[in-house]
Formats: C-alpha cells, sequence, structure tokens
C-alpha cells in the first residue's frame, strides 16, 4: 500500500533519477506524523480545556513528583524556550490557577513554578487523553513494532541533537 510520501519519491524519481531520496521517505514521513500526532494531541487535550503548551508546562512539573516544582529557568530550557517567553506561559497559567511562583531560596533572582492541587488534578487528566490519543496513532504497529520504531528513533533523535548542538571550543 502506497502512502503520500511513495507519491513523492516517485516524482523525484522520475525528475531526477540521479538522486537518492530514501532519507527523505523517514524524514518526511517523521514530519507529516508530527503534524498529525500533534493534531491528536491538541483535539485530546481541548476537551479539557487545556492548549498543548499548557500541558508541556504542566506535565513537566508533575513528572517531577511532589512538590511538583520547578526552576522557571529549567523549565524554559527543557521547551526550548527563551526565559521571556517562559513567564509568558507562566503568567497565563498562573492566572488560571494551576501553577503558583515562589522565589528560589537561595538565589533571588530566581523563581521556582509550582503546580497548585488544580494544577495537578487537570496535568492527570491531561496524561491519561494524552496516552489515549497517542496509543489511538499508532494502533497499527504491534508491541515489537512500537519498540522498534521508538528505539530507531531514538537513535536518530539523539544523533539530531548533537548536531544541532556542536561541542563549544
Amino acid at each position: 500500500m502506497e502512502d503520500q510520501v511513495d507519491k513523492l519519491l516517485g516524482q523525484w524519481a522520475r525528475e531526477r533519477p540521479e538522486l537518492d531520496c530514501s532519507s527523505l521517505g523517514v524524514v518526511v514521513r517523521v514530519q507529516f506524523l508530527a503534524k498529525l500526532c500533534q493534531r491528536g494531541a491538541e483535539r485530546a487535550l481541548a476537551r479539557l480545556g487545556l492548549r498543548l503548551w499548557e500541558y508541556d508546562v504542566l506535565s513537566a512539573l508533575r513528572r517531577q513528583g511532589p512538590p511538583y516544582q520547578l526552576p522557571a529557568t529549567v523549565l524554559a530550557r527543557a521547551s526550548l524556550l527563551t526565559s521571556g517567553a517562559m513567564t509568558t506561559r507562566i503568567d497565563r497559567l498562573e492566572a488560571r490557577g494551576l501553577v503558583l511562583r515562589a522565589a528560589e531560596p537561595s538565589d533571588r533572582r530566581g523563581v521556582n513554578v509550582r503546580l497548585t492541587e488544580r494544577g495537578r488534578q487537570l496535568a492527570e487528566q491531561a496524561i491519561e487523553a494524552r496516552l489515549t490519543a497517542a496509543d489511538a496513532q499508532i494502533e497499527a504497529l504491534s508491541g515489537t513494532e512500537r519498540h522498534a520504531a521508538s528505539a530507531a528513533l531514538r537513535k536518530v533523535l539523539l544523533r539530531a541533537a548533537v548536531s544541532d548542538n556542536p561541542p563549544q571550543p
């Protein structure tokens, strides 16, 4: 069975037969899947009144275990955001009563972000919604195929992360 990427690759093979486009087959499929998976996650979270970026922050805090807290700078780095962008996100979550800010005792400039009880409960519901959506998105794969795909993508992701962040002299 062919997918839209097979059609794209066939067109390039016809137009530029000297090129090996096999890597493009993987990369474009990952890009298409990323878009589809993001849409599925957004739909699942919308039912809870959450946006994906909100879930990302809440889940990062929830995964820490009690007291469900991280420095704002760590949250920003984990999300690949500037401190200013993270501040805006924290402001919005705080306005919804999902997180609280607390001064970092060891650094007057530092701020810790902590889940409220309401934020923790919403994070609990959200992870279940995310897992249900993710399971539906990869239901075509057996357990063995899921592990193999995860291992292969991990290898590519680790390599890409190293290439994107070369060591500084």
